[in-house]
């Protein structure tokens, strides 16, 4: 029995070659090239997304802002000529001031409003 045992560590130390030890490395090294080249692209295509997301944002934001501007001047015009009440134009910029507070809340903090957890 004890010569039985004796010939399968044998068979496995024989099994460990230098060759083989030297593919072995060869193959995790050739991984994690792989492994390491798939990260970066995924990253350059994050960093892309990124990058247009942003540019997307921006154009939004200017269109939006000109937008309201342009409301606000009308409005403001309109007050000027006792078509519409001063309420009105504060109601008005009161309500805007509101939008662009809530619209820019995302991008500069990262949240959205959320509601608190309902009390039992």
């Amino acid at each position: 029995m004890s010569s039985n045992t004796g010939n399968k560590e044998q068979s496995t130390e024989s099994e460990r070659t230098p060759d083989k030890v030297e593919n072995l490395l060869k193959l995790i090294d050739k991984l994690a090239e792989k492994y390491i080249t798939y990260k970066r692209e995924e990253a350059q295509v994050n960093n892309r997304y990124l990058e247009i997301e942003n540019r997307h944002n921006r154009w939004l934001t200017a269109i939006l802002a000109f937008f309201l501007a342009l409301i606000v001047g009308l409005m403001s015009y309109l007050t000027l000529l006792n078509k519409v009440s001063g309420d009105a134009l504060l109601f008005l910029i009161g309500t805007i001031t509101g939008y662009v507070i809530l619209f820019i809340q995302r991008p500069v903090f990262g949240t959205t409003p959320t509601r608190p957890a309902p009390e039992e």
